[in-house]
């Protein structure tokens, strides 16, 4: 059985008013979904921001949800994923690709935890080595 960490893309999916069906069947039949905590941060900023109070209300309490559903699922950044992270951003520099410092923390959680990352921004991952996959294609 495969595990896989899920990106902020692929789990917002769900409260799109119109969600991607080949991502909600990714969703349904895959067993073994993870989130990172950069995907609870990412979640929480966005609701945040939301101008629509309505939308913010909603993401807020799909935010509660999720987290408390995810429980044991929802992956910490401790001091050797904070590391390992800092081992992918030099990597990508080497190659000459910029990487976001949160992609990495994610990336270095795949990798620490031996998970596949599904994403639909595999551009942003390509140079951290994971096996990706993009729920949309």
């Amino acid at each position: 059985m495969t595990d896989w960490l899920v990106d902020t893309n692929v789990i917002s999916e769900l409260v799109r008013p119109r969600p991607a069906a080949k991502v909600v069947a990714f969703l349904e039949r895959t067993s073994g979904l993870h989130l990172s905590v950069i995907t609870l941060h990412g979640i929480a900023y966005a609701a945040d921001r939301a101008p629509d109070p309505v939308r913010r209300a909603k993401l807020t309490a799909w935010l509660g949800r999720l987290s408390q559903q995810q429980g044991d699922r929802v992956r910490p950044v401790g001091a050797t994923v904070a590391e390992r992270a800092g081992r992918l951003r030099a990597a990508a520099d080497a190659l000459g690709r910029t990487a976001d410092p949160l992609d990495a923390l994610i990336a270095a959680t795949a990798l620490e935890r031996n998970l596949k990352l599904a994403t639909h921004n595999l551009a942003d991952f390509q140079a951290f080595g994971l096996d990706l996959h993009d729920p949309w294609a």
